[in-house]
């Protein structure tokens, strides 16, 4: 599935700001929230295409904030966890 990016965020911003920003551009699976940033995933292409056309540079909570396709794989914190378990 499709992952966007979203930089620049206000760390005052929530997951239901994220919902509401990202409404009408199709259905989103997944709600990733870190300090200033996050990411999105989508359950089509065509809307993450969609969202990251309309919505980079828009204005989030009060910051210009940068929407763009996710780089790399999906870092999974439960890899994180096996592999350090399995190196002990």
């Amino acid at each position: 599935m499709p992952r966007v990016y979203i930089g620049r965020l206000s760390y005052h911003v929530r997951e239901k700001d994220i919902q509401r920003f990202f409404s009408g551009y199709g259905k989103l699976m997944e709600i990733d929230l870190k300090n200033g940033y996050g990411f999105v995933e989508f359950e089509d292409n065509r809307d993450a295409d969609d969202a990251v056309y309309e919505l980079n540079g828009k204005e989030l909570c009060g910051e210009r904030v940068i929407v763009e396709h996710a780089r790399g794989p999906r870092r999974d914190r439960d890899f994180y966890v096996n592999y350090t378990f399995l190196t002990l």
